[in-house]
C-alpha cells in the first residue's frame, strides 16, 4: 500500500521583504526572474500601510453595489469553472462570512478582471508600481470563504500573488514534474490542469505523482508569492480571505516539460495567430 504523504522538498522557498528589495533598487521583475523559483515576499504593509485596510468591509464600502459573477462548484476544489452565479457583492459577502458560508453551495469570486470589473479598486493595489509597465498584464481579484481550492494547474504568464486579507495555502512543484502529474491532454479545452489533488493524494490512482517533490506554504496577509510561468500550485483558503494578483507578460519560449506540454496546442492554433497579426498589420 503506497503511503499518502506527499514527498516535500527539505528547502524552504526563499523569502525578503519588500523594503530589502526596494533598498537594492533593483528591477524587482528582473530579480525574480532571474531565480527561476518562487519567492516569497514580506513585510509588503510597512512599504504600503494603506494595503492594510484591505477587508471585507473595504470592498464592500468600494464595491459592494457591483454585481458580480461568481463560480460554483459541487465540491470545495475549482478545477474547471462551473456555471458563474450572478449576484450583488455586498449579498455575497454576506453568504461566505457567514457561520454556515456553503449553505448555499460553493461559491468563489475568483479571477475576476479589476481594470474591467473594478477600475476604482486600481489605484488601491501599489505594489504594481514597482513593476516595470511594459510587463504589466492583467489584475484579478479573489475573495472567498474558509476552505475553498484552486485545483492543481499552472500558468504560462509570471504571477505576483498578493494576500491581503486572511491565509492562503500553496502547493507547488516546478515544471519538470509536469510527466509525473499526470496532466490533461494537450489539446484538451484546459491542458494546464492535473486531477491530482495534493492535499487529499491518491496515488494508486495517479502513480507517478509519487515521484514528484512538494514546496508547502503558507502565505500570510501582508505578503507577496511571485509564481514563475509552469509551475504547478494549488492554493486553498484557510480562512475567509481576499487577494489580487499581478500577472506579467512573459515569452512563451521556455525549455521545461510545462513549455512542452503546451507545444501541440500553440502549433495548432499558429495559423490563426499569425492570420490575426497580418490582419492587424495590413489592415
Amino acid at each position: 500500500m503506497l503511503s499518502n504523504k506527499l514527498n516535500l522538498y527539505s528547502e524552504e522557498i526563499p523569502r525578503i521583504t519588500l523594503q530589502e528589495l526596494v533598498n537594492t533598487d533593483v528591477d524587482i521583475y528582473s530579480y525574480c526572474q532571474q531565480l527561476e523559483t518562487p519567492l516569497y515576499i514580506t513585510d509588503i504593509n510597512k512599504v504600503f500601510p494603506s494595503l492594510e485596510q484591505w477587508a471585507p468591509i473595504f470592498l464592500e464600502n468600494k464595491i459592494g453595489d457591483s454585481t458580480v459573477k461568481v463560480n460554483t462548484s459541487e465540491t470545495n476544489v475549482f478545477v474547471d469553472y462551473h456555471h458563474p452565479l450572478e449576484i450583488i457583492l455586498k449579498d455575497y459577502s454576506k453568504k461566505i462570512n457567514s457561520d454556515n458560508p456553503n449553505s448555499d453551495g460553493n461559491l468563489y469570486l475568483s479571477a475576476l478582471n479589476i481594470d474591467q470589473n473594478f477600475p476604482v479598486l486600481k489605484s488601491e493595489i501599489y505594489f504594481d508600481s514597482l513593476l516595470p509597465l511594459e510587463k504589466l498584464g492583467l489584475k484579478w481579484l479573489w475573495y472567498g470563504p474558509k476552505g475553498n481550492t484552486t485545483g492543481l494547474h499552472y500558468d504560462s504568464s509570471d504571477n505576483f500573488f498578493m494576500q491581503l486579507y486572511g491565509e492562503k495555502r500553496w502547493i507547488l512543484s516546478e515544471p519538470n514534474s509536469t510527466l509525473n502529474l499526470h496532466p490533461r491532454s494537450s489539446l484538451s479545452k484546459r491542458p494546464a490542469i492535473s486531477d491530482f489533488n495534493p492535499q487529499i493524494p491518491d496515488f494508486d490512482k495517479f502513480p507517478k505523482a509519487k515521484k514528484v517533490k512538494f514546496l508547502d506554504l503558507r502565505m500570510q496577509p501582508g505578503t507577496i508569492l511571485y509564481i514563475p510561468s509552469f509551475w504547478w500550485h494549488q492554493v486553498e483558503s484557510c480562512s475567509t480571505s481576499i487577494s489580487v494578483n499581478i500577472w506579467c507578460k512573459t515569452s512563451m519560449i521556455k525549455f521545461n516539460w510545462g513549455a512542452a506540454h503546451l507545444l501541440p496546442l500553440l502549433i495548432k492554433s499558429l495559423p490563426g495567430m499569425i492570420k490575426g497579426y497580418l490582419a492587424n498589420k495590413f489592415k
